[in-house]
Order: C-alpha cells, then sequence, then structure tokens
C-alpha cells in the first residue's frame, strides 16, 4: 500500500490531536524514522503545545514572567507551596516516569513471548536474533507511549487483536491508558497527598477536581466494564478462555472507550448496545488535563449535579461540603451544549458526504458511521471499520 499526501496528512493530524484514528496501517506503510516521527507527534500531542514550549523555557534556563506564571496557574490551578515551573517539572517527570516503566513492562512480555516474531517492512522477511531485539525494543517504546498518550495508534496490522488472548499485555495497556486518562494535575495533587500521615497540615489535602476526577473515572470504567461484560458475553467474548481473560478484555474497552482508542475485539461485530454504550464513555472521556477527550468527567459531573439540583429545587449545588460557584456551573452546561452541537454537526456532514455507500459496507449501518464520527470529535480513535472507506471529504 502506498502513502499519499491525503493519508499522511490524516495520521499526522490524527496523531498530534492523539485521537488514533488511521486510514493506513502504521506498521506496514511507514518505515522507521516515519514511524518515530508520528511517535513524536503524539508525544508533542499528548504533552500538549504549551506544556512543550514551556518545558523548552525551562531548559535553557530562562525565568518566566509574571504574566506567563499567571496564565499557568489560570490554566492547571493552583496550588499551594508549588510554583508553575515546579507542577510541569513534575508533570514531565509522571509522563516519562510511567512510559518508560510502561516500555520496560511490555518488553518483559515480549521476551517472555515463545511466538513472537516481529516482521521487516522492508524485506517482509524474519529478522535476525539482534535485530529482532532492537524492533522489539521499539515495539514497546511505541506501545507505551501510545497507550499512556490515549492515542489509539499500534505498528500491528490488526492492532491489539493480536494479544486478545495475552491478558498481560491488555492489563498492561489498560493501565496504562486509565493513569493517562487522569490528568496530570490530578496525578500532582495524588503526589502531595500523604494519606497516611494523621497531622493535617503535613498530610495535605485533596483538590475537589482530584476527588471528582477519581470518583468518575472509577464509576465509568465500571458502568463500561460491566456493561461490555454484560452485552459481549455470548458475543465477541465468546471464544475468550475463561472468565478472567473475558473481564480483562471488558476492563480493556472500558477505559479504551474513554479515550485510548484501542481494541482487541472486531468491533464490526458488537453488540448495538454495546457501540452505544462505548460511544457514551467516548462523550464523557477522561479528566481534565489529561490526554483523554469527551467532555470531561468534571464537566460531565457538574452538568448531572445541575440537572439533580434543579429537579430537587435547589438554588446552589454542593459536593464533598463544597459549594460550586455558578458560573462554573454555566461554563459546564455552554460546554457540554457546543460539544454536542459540534459532534451533531459534524456526524451529519459525514453522512452527507458518503450518501449511504459506507454505510453499506458495514455490518452495523449507519450506527457504524457515527460511530466512527463520535470517536473522532472525542479522539478517541476506536473504529467499526468505517474510516477507511471513506471519501476524501469526509
Amino acid at each position: 500500500m502506498t502513502l499519499t499526501w491525503t493519508d499522511a496528512f490524516f495520521t499526522a493530524t490524527s496523531a498530534v490531536c492523539i485521537t488514533g484514528l488511521s486510514t493506513i496501517t502504521v506498521g506496514d506503510v511507514f518505515s522507521l524514522p516515519g514511524q518515530m516521527m508520528l511517535l513524536f507527534l503524539v508525544q508533542m500531542g499528548g504533552v500538549g503545545i504549551f506544556t512543550s514550549s514551556l518545558i523548552m523555557v525551562v531548559v535553557v534556563g530562562q525565568r518566566l514572567s509574571l504574566a506567563d506564571e499567571q496564565v499557568i496557574q489560570a490554566t492547571i490551578g493552583k496550588m499551594k507551596m508549588v510554583r508553575p515551573v515546579d507542577v510541569f517539572i513534575y508533570a514531565c517527570f509522571f509522563i516519562f516516569f510511567f512510559e518508560v516503566l510502561g516500555a520496560i513492562l511490555y518488553l518483559l512480555g515480549l521476551i517472555n513471548l515463545p511466538s513472537y516474531e516481529i516482521m521487516s517492512n522492508v524485506s517482509k522477511t524474519e529478522l535476525k536474533p539482534m535485530e529482532n531485539a532492537l524492533f522489539m525494543l521499539w515495539d514497546s517504546i511505541f506501545h507505551s507511549v501510545n497507550a499512556f498518550c490515549n492515542s489509539g495508534f499500534s505498528l500491528y496490522p490488526e492492532g491489539m487483536l493480536r494479544m486478545k488472548n495475552n491478558p498481560y499485555f491488555l492489563s498492561l495497556v489498560g493501565m496504562l491508558v486509565f493513569i493517562g486518562s487522569l490528568g496530570l494535575m490530578t496525578m500532582i495533587n495524588l503526589r502531595f497527598y500523604y494519606f497516611w500521615r494523621r497531622n493535617a497540615m503535613m498530610r495535605g489535602s485533596l483538590l475537589l477536581q482530584t476527588k471528582v476526577t477519581v470518583l468518575m473515572t472509577l464509576l465509568t470504567v465500571l458502568i463500561g466494564m460491566v456493561a461490555f461484560l454484560s452485552f459481549e458475553w455470548d458475543g465477541t467474548l465468546q471464544e475468550r478462555d475463561g472468565t478472567w481473560l473475558k473481564i480483562v478484555t471488558s476492563f480493556f474497552h472500558s477505559v479504551n472507550a474513554r479515550s485510548g482508542g484501542l481494541n482487541s475485539v472486531d468491533l464490526s461485530d458488537a453488540d448495538t448496545l454495546t457501540l452505544s454504550v462505548m460511544m457514551m464513555l467516548m462523550f464523557i472521556g477522561g479528566g481534565s488535563g489529561s490526554m483523554a477527550g469527551g467532555i470531561k468527567v468534571t464537566t460531565f459531573f457538574v452538568i448531572v449535579l445541575a440537572v439533580y439540583f434543579v429537579l430537587r429545587r435547589r438554588e446552589h449545588i454542593q459536593i464533598f461540603e463544597r459549594r460550586i460557584p455558578s458560573q462554573l456551573v454555566h461554563v459546564a452546561l455552554m460546554i457540554g451544549f457546543l460539544y454536542t452541537v459540534g459532534m451533531a454537526l459534524g456526524t451529519f456532514c459525514v453522512i452527507g458526504f458518503e450518501s449511504g455507500e459506507a454505510a453499506c459496507q458495514l455490518k452495523q449501518g449507519w450506527l457504524g458511521v457515527v460511530f466512527d464520527c463520535v470517536s473522532a470529535f472525542g479522539t478517541v480513535g476506536l473504529s467499526t471499520g468505517v474510516t477507511p472507506s471513506l471519501t476524501i471529504y469526509s
């Protein structure tokens, strides 16, 4: 398969936006330099252009102006005794720590695979032991970074379907996606919270955003996991050996539906209810300031609370003994409304451009087209198989 300018532009855009949708097979079409450039775009998209530029300023030793620090504080929130520059240094530490740890664990898993063979993209022949080891190392780095950045790209032609019967890889990649969806601010806040200390001053405190993010993340993952397990038990999970593998597979798809973009089952064979639940998870997304897309769990939480307190005829919204300002509620409602309108308009445009052709090629029909549109707008990367068959206008 040859790489066209349209495919290159689409893939590069998908990488920078950490979406993961692609019209090509990355491992087959891209050479090693191309894969490295793709990973660089994913990393920059994951860290964020603003964060990346700040890292460069810190590295060269320039001092930030007061205006710059105020912008940073307005962006990431305020934490006592921690400067904005310190926050981003810790953020970089967390990013590379989890990516390196994930790459090491992934490499150990590949080494222990008895049947693992990696094929050269040029000669399509089996590599020598040393070459195989180097490609396994690159394989580990690529998938670890993509998992933590919630991008959804894979070097395997069939994606994570290659590891569909290996709970080790599914659990590892799923946990990297889960951690990456929490958000840097949440991880930094958890880093400075010493729950085992009795002294309140020494123990620190959790921000309201951290509490809501952790609560909603666990809740959405659990709901998605139970739904996938229930709807796919006799479907796509039927060929999985053992209950434990089915549970791990359900966890894997629940966390990836929120923004990871990787799948170990053929979603074109998934149940309609399963796809509907996954689209809801795509809409909600992950934590604020995270690699995930969607409207974010905190925004969704505030919207749900607003509806609940309106039905209860209460003027003020309170949670965890904290009152949520009305301005914040208005912003959350505006984000939810604009996100829904934008997603609907984008979906209608794709449906209009395709004129039924793409839907006719799918088992899921128009639901498959809508699924891919929701996935793209939420920068998720999951697909029922419709994306490669779309016209250039879509």
